[in-house]
């Protein structure tokens, strides 16, 4: 049995939103024996200026959940020009419009 201890992150909007709406972030760790759930993270006063430690480090196929998570939850990017669903919308217009023009100008298509 392959154990597998990574740090997973997801995302969730919530039920109940006092003030708007929020996502509720969860983070666990298992392995074969046990499980172990992140509390709220603790803020500490620190001097001006100070760079953040990192206080979770996760792979790039759990950031990739979380972001699914986040899109499914209704985060967009603010800038979405380049958001794969948009890029993907852009290219099958493109290829109804080829087919439409070779259809017009009487050109088998490849």
């Amino acid at each position: 049995m392959d154990i597998d201890n990574r740090i997973k992150m997801r995302a969730r909007r919530s039920d109940i939103s006092f003030g708007g709406d929020t996502i509720n972030l969860y983070a666990y760790q298992r392995d074969s024996h046990s499980q172990s759930v992140a509390k709220k993270i603790e803020l500490v006063q620190c001097e001006k200026y100070v760079t953040p430690e990192v206080f979770a480090e996760i792979e790039m196929q759990e950031a990739q959940i979380l972001m699914d998570d986040l899109w499914a939850a209704g985060v967009r990017p603010t800038e979405g020009s380049g958001s794969a669903g948009a890029m993907k919308a852009v290219m099958n217009h493109l290829d109804d419009m080829r087919k439409i023009a070779f259809k017009k100008l009487g050109i088998c298509q490849p």
